[in-house]
């Protein structure tokens, strides 16, 4: 009975990790907030490429975003439009997620 629960357990979070795992096309990302050409192409929401961290936005509106830092900073909100934004250098950002809200 353990090992099943303990397999059943494993098998959700490797469902998980897949579901949460970013999948882009590894092109070189635009540093400007809107950049559209790229959006097809990435997974909606945060991500990180090359040492630094973006966000992807796929609706059509602006919305507000948490991003979180480490080093013991504090985060922030920020209002980011449609398309990816550049957040800043991964040692810097440890996450950012969608508020449920417009800007």
């Amino acid at each position: 009975m353990r090992t099943q629960i303990l397999k059943a357990i494993g098998g959700t979070l490797a469902a998980l990790t897949l579901a949460t795992t970013p999948a882009y096309a590894g092109t070189t990302a635009g540093a400007a907030t809107g950049n559209t050409t790229r959006t097809a192409a990435l997974a909606c929401g945060y991500y990180e490429e090359a040492g630094e961290s973006y966000y992807n936005h796929c609706a059509d509106t602006f919305v507000v975003i948490r991003v979180e830092r480490w080093l013991g900073l504090p985060g922030s909100d920020w209002c980011v439009a449609p398309g990816t934004t550049y957040l800043g250098h991964s040692y810097e950002i440890k996450y950012a997620w969608y508020k449920g809200r417009l800007c």
